[in-house]
């Protein structure tokens, strides 16, 4: 969305009926709200329902998409958004989506480990500024490489906690196996490379879920990879640079920064 984008400009794509489905007292209040993001554009349910608009309803979806993609992780009814960002630097507007922070269990842990691990994650709050900081997501990650022992890894987080999850592995018959556990759910998929790219679209194609697209310290392998999984008919993509320590941490910092330069000059 261009930060200049006037109210009336999302005001004549609106049905203009004033009709205060949406719980504003006209059209061009709701179009205002809309403009400084403080509600979204399903709220106008003419617009989405109804196929007069139908043509409009995409154009403003269109207008009013961020720079860098929202994408949900999805748990029953809890939900981690990420991405969703409109500025390059917060000073311009704001930042909307907090980093989510995930804690990991492995797959060759004691399941009673796991469960406290959890337990810990669920419980954890710090005060600050005002607000009760909580994490965010558990990430199960495969050490074994056994589909079975990373089923009932993520079976028994399950059984300890609603939060979404993050399934890691590089092997799709080991994350389907994951999948299986948690049917009608989205967890973020970890991850597509150059080496598995093909079968993890297919897995992340067939259960609908945002799906990591990883190749460390590589930008130009990065970009070709995410070209690729978009002309798959994937969308929700979450990049991933490498995160290098030591030494490598310049190399870290350049690549998030080229990354993140790049989609703020192409929009």
């Amino acid at each position: 969305m261009a930060k200049s984008l006037s109210p009336l400009e999302v005001y004549s794509l609106l049905p203009k009926t004033n009709c205060g489905k949406c719980g504003e007292k006209n059209c061009l209040s709701f179009a205002t709200r809309l403009v400084n993001l403080e509600v979204e554009v399903e709220r106008c349910t003419p617009l989405v329902e109804e196929a007069q608009y139908r043509e409009n309803y995409v154009k403003l979806k269109n207008l009013l998409k961020p720079p860098v993609k929202e994408v949900l992780i999805v748990r029953g009814d809890r939900t981690v958004r990420i991405g969703g960002e409109y500025v390059m630097y917060r000073h311009e507007l704001t930042y909307r989506r907090p980093t989510a922070i995930a804690i990991d269990v492995s797959d060759d842990m004691p399941r009673e480990l796991i469960a406290e691990r959890v337990k810990q994650v669920e419980e954890f709050s710090y005060p600050y500024i005002g607000k009760q900081l909580k994490l965010d997501l558990i990430a199960v990650r495969s050490v074994t490489g056994d589909p079975a022992r990373f089923g009932e890894a993520v079976k028994t987080v399950l059984d300890n906690t609603s939060l979404p999850l993050v399934l890691c592995s590089l092997d799709p018959e080991v994350l389907k196996a994951g999948l299986a556990e948690m049917p009608g759910d989205k967890p973020l998929l970890y991850a597509a490379t150059k080496d598995n790219w093909r079968r993890m679209a297919e897995l992340a194609l067939a259960y609908d879920c945002p799906l990591v697209v990883s190749a460390p310290n590589d930008p130009t392998m990065l970009k070709s990879l995410v070209k690729t999984m978009l002309e798959c008919g994937l969308e929700d993509l979450v990049l991933d640079p490498g995160t290098m320590g030591g030494e490598g941490l310049p190399d870290t910092l350049v690549n998030f920064t080229m990354i993140r330069k790049a989609v703020f000059r192409a929009g």
